[in-house]
């Protein structure tokens, strides 16, 4: 039965806890802010963790005194208090606090004076300085993600917030990663509870996993199989790759391609997964079988001390290859987990009991201690479930 689980690894360490790290909010200088004047979208912000709310004032002195009473009527309804959000105001340039402390700057750019303009105000901001930023679609020049790579490379590490308002998820999404780091977050501004969740998805990918030292009990060679190549839009780095296994409960952390050899050049992009039935961890916790991804679905990459981030899927290739089976004991529960990779020196698992390595299934003996992600509960359609199930 599994009902315990083992020693956990988090920043290279052993450690013990919770299986998860904090949601989307945990992201390092990553904010989500709502603009909504629907009930439905602003529960389901909240639900998700989002706690600040901008609502347009348009000048009117009641119009603060009347917002604050129709989101307490939202709140009616849930578990939620008043003094659990942040609620600010949009009065002309500047968003402020319902008492009417500033808050931040908005900046609407138009055309490229405007960026070159907030460009330099950046460059001479300070930690206590946020800014907001928006473009008007009617009499703008259309470019969004130039001036905001030139706005983020001006701000550079001075500490200032720049957020950008955003009225799709895809847009929101784009503006987070410009520039790789991207912006310090962004102003949703939309009606649609499912597009708050996409980004609010898209964030939570940054969630930590939970990883346990798994002892390899037996190698076996099992023959033939469609083995399934994951080929990235993105270079994974040493240590880097993707959970995939047998079962759902328990999965494997298979290293990249990204080491060169006398034979063979490096594929940083390319995760060699396993045949077709295997299971592939995702985003939000779920996980897929390599089956069924296709270009421009989106995975999790995971490092050695649980890091993750998302990828895109540029391709899968599935050919015909010699497998072998590596099964493992997790650590405290007794429970055996397993994973069928592809029978080569490039394919490799990623070895724990100190200083990672990345070690070729080829080189595989019983006693091998496996970095694995290991949970209990059962999965449905990928997600999880409470429900008994066996899988052998």
């Amino acid at each position: 039965q599994r009902l315990r689980r083992g020693a956990r690894i988090g920043r290279g360490q052993h450690r013990s806890g919770s299986r998860r790290a904090a949601l989307w909010s945990s992201a390092p200088g990553k904010e989500l802010w709502c603009q909504t004047s629907k009930e439905d979208a602003l529960v389901k912000a909240l639900e998700l963790g989002v706690k600040t709310f901008v609502f347009e004032t348009c000048g009117d002195e009641g119009g603060v005194e009347e917002r604050e009473k129709w989101v307490a009527s939202c709140l009616e309804s849930t578990a939620f208090s008043r003094e659990e959000l942040r609620l600010l105001f949009r009065r002309g340039g500047a968003v402020e606090t319902a008492d009417g402390r500033h808050f931040a700057s908005v900046h609407l750019l138009e055309d490229a004076a405007d960026t070159a303009n907030l460009a330099t105000r950046l460059s001479a901001s300070s930690v206590l300085d946020t800014f907001l930023v928006s473009f008007d679609p009617e009499s703008g020049d259309g470019w969004k993600v130039i001036p905001v790579e030139n706005l983020i490379a001006a701000k550079g590490m001075k500490g200032s917030k720049l957020l950008s308002v955003s009225k799709t998820a895809s847009e929101a999404i784009t503006m987070l990663s410009v520039l790789e780091a991207g912006t310090d977050g962004v102003l949703l501004d939309t009606n649609e509870a499912g597009e708050i969740s996409e980004v609010a998805r898209f964030l939570g990918a940054r969630e930590a996993e939970d990883l346990v030292e798994a002892t390899v009990s037996r190698v076996v060679y099992e023959g033939m199989g469609d083995r399934a190549c994951v080929d990235l839009c993105s270079v994974l780095e040493p240590g880097e790759g993707l959970l995939c296994g047998s079962f759902s409960r328990g999965l494997f952390l298979v290293h990249s391609e990204c080491d060169a050899t006398d034979y063979i050049n490096s594929r940083p992009f390319r995760v060699n997964a396993g045949p077709v039935h295997s299971y592939v961890k995702m985003p939000n916790d779920r996980t897929a079988y390599l089956s069924e991804l296709g270009s421009g679905d989106q995975v999790l990459v995971v490092s050695p001390d649980g890091q993750t981030r998302t990828a895109t899927v540029g391709r899968m290739k599935i050919e015909k290859r010699p497998l072998v089976r590596v099964d493992a004991e997790v650590p405290g529960s007794g429970d055996v987990i397993s994973v069928f990779l592809q029978n080569a020196e490039t394919v490799k698992l990623v070895e724990g009991g100190g200083p990672w390595k990345a070690l070729p299934v080829t080189r595989l003996e019983p006693g091998a201690k496996l970095l694995c992600s290991f949970r209990e509960e059962a999965r449905h359609t990928g997600i999880l479930v409470e429900e008994r199930i066996v899988e052998k």
